[in-house]
């Protein structure tokens, strides 16, 4: 069965517009993680620019694990493929409002992905990231995914989800044509 690429439609949040990405139709493992990929990788490209060059392979496993490479509904409904927690009208930037289960809600992946990047940097937890970031020309994937664990986005256990990004990256260079 051939890989089928995630549905998106044009939207329009007040004046801005966006493409809204569906849920991912793909079983196949593979399948499902190159039509995330497909999907993301211009938008995380922007958002790697906005952050400093964040690593894409960061960004797109981060993105892919979080979401369940785009088959979460929670995600989905919210557009939120990082289950950013909202906090205000202006944190994570972007957002328009609070989704459901406590977590930020965007138009769509474009307004989503500089979110993202807008998180990381205003928000002072992840200051030894952008820090990182700021002083080096090629930031090391590994390296920037431990800055994001020990600031605390993947809760108090920061060495398990450590070792949750690094595997997301490895299902993201082992199931598709990004790495």
């Amino acid at each position: 069965m051939a890989m089928k690429d995630i549905p998106t439609t044009s939207v329009k949040c007040g004046t801005v517009s966006d493409t809204n990405v569906g849920l991912n139709p793909n079983t196949d493992a593979n399948d499902k993680v190159q039509a995330f990929v497909n999907a993301f990788k211009g938008v995380a490209s922007t958002a790697s620019s906005d952050c400093y060059s964040l690593p894409g392979k960061l960004i797109l496993g981060l993105w892919g694990g979080e979401s369940g490479w785009a088959t979460g509904s929670t995600q989905n409904n919210n557009q939120n493929w990082a289950n950013m927690t909202y906090t205000s009208s202006t944190n994570p930037p972007g957002n328009t409002g609070s989704g459901s289960g406590g977590w930020a809600k965007f138009c769509g992946r474009s307004t989503f992905a500089t979110g993202f990047s807008g998180f990381l940097k205003n928000n002072s937890r992840y200051s030894d990231l952008i820090t990182y970031l700021k002083g080096t020309k090629s930031p090391d994937a590994s390296k920037c995914a431990r800055y994001i664990a020990d600031a605390g986005y993947g809760g108090s256990d920061h060495d398990a989800y450590y070792n949750l990004l690094v595997a997301y990256m490895s299902t993201l260079c082992n199931r598709s044509d990004y790495c």
